[in-house]
């Protein structure tokens, strides 16, 4: 409840705030930071949501990739800066939620610091094996590694990770094992599991594809949306393929708080109607990534306070019963 009080707060403190400076928005460039490097799907929404932004307001939504220190130094760049609606950045659920968990000395506090505009939509991943593995199923490799503990490997890439996060909770509620190979970053997993060095892998599906429908991998489930991918309909979700915890990743639009309540609604406006609900612009920049857009994406600055205070205590949970150190 106090999480929520907080993002309350950052909502109602916008509103607060005249509508003067609002009627002109924008009259000047807009910087959207981003808290990853190109190429990814969620730089890909970014800079779909500046495209769309800048046709409608007619200024240059500017997309700025401040990359490193697990979204840290993007966020608390937009956090700190001046709330006139010039600063806005996207954030995924583990830099919002999770942070906060891990961090025993963050900058900012992203639930005080940064006020919600929209939220996009859930990631598509797919859980991926080596065509040779003989599991085809997370049924057949759970029940696999409670014969035989750490005999099936999967690449993670930080403490943080949603393959470390699902190997230790497999770790510690389920009794199963599986042997973690860390590398620096999620780009090095994937030519991992195709060079044969692990057994399994974690990727965005609309990166995976491909590579499963060519054979040189396997699916074994879907993790994020709560009904199957259009991108691949054969593939499970994770809750029918039996993995219980939906570690998943979605994406979200932020502003300093402070900002003026009707810049944030006309933001949120704008992407609801160039964005969620123009066909060729949702295909190209959400569900043609692997985005899963259920609700409540596309929807009110509240609903995605809401999703993060959720996920903050979903993580929570998480975090303890695992017995993850802040650091």
């Amino acid at each position: 409840m106090n999480r929520l009080a907080a993002f309350a707060s950052a909502l109602s403190l916008s509103c607060t705030l005249g509508t003067a400076h609002a009627q002109g928005y924008p009259t000047k460039s807009v910087r959207l930071l981003i808290g990853v490097a190109a190429g990814g799907p969620q730089d890909a929404l970014a800079r779909g949501s500046a495209l769309v932004l800048s046709q409608a307001l007619g200024q240059q939504f500017v997309v700025e990739n401040r990359v490193g220190a697990d979204g840290i130094i993007a966020g608390e760049a937009c956090a700190k800066a001046a709330p006139d609606g010039y600063t806005i950045c996207t954030n995924d659920n583990w830099a919002m939620a999770l942070n906060p968990l891990t961090h025993t000395h963050l900058p900012y506090d992203p639930m005080k610091d940064l006020a919600p505009v929209a939220y996009y939509g859930t990631l598509a991943v797919a859980v991926l094996a080596r065509p040779s593995l003989q599991q085809n199923s997370m049924r057949e490799v759970f029940d696999y590694l409670k014969a035989h503990p750490g005999k099936i490997s999967w690449g993670s890439y930080g403490v943080s990770s949603g393959t470390n996060l699902y190997m230790e909770y497999y770790k510690h509620a389920k009794g199963i094992e599986f042997l973690n190979v860390p590398y620096k970053s999620a780009s090095l997993t994937f030519p991992a599991l195709l060079g044969g060095e692990i057994d399994m892998g974690y990727l965005a599906i609309g990166l995976a594809a491909k590579a499963v429908q060519s054979g040189k991998v396997k699916a074994l489930a879907v993790v994020g949306p709560a009904n199957r991918s259009p991108i691949l309909p054969e593939v499970p979700t994770w809750k029918e393929a039996g993995m219980e915890l939906n570690i998943a990743t979605w994406f979200g639009l932020f502003t300093p708080t402070g900002t003026p309540r009707e810049v944030i609604s006309r933001l949120n406006g704008e992407l609801a109607k160039g964005l969620f609900n123009n066909p060729a612009a949702r295909e190209k920049y959400l569900t043609g990534i692997g985005m899963a857009v259920e609700p409540p994406a596309g929807g009110s600055p509240e609903q995605l306070a809401a999703l993060v205070v959720a996920e903050h205590e979903k993580l929570s949970k998480l975090v303890k019963l695992i017995g993850i150190k802040p650091e």
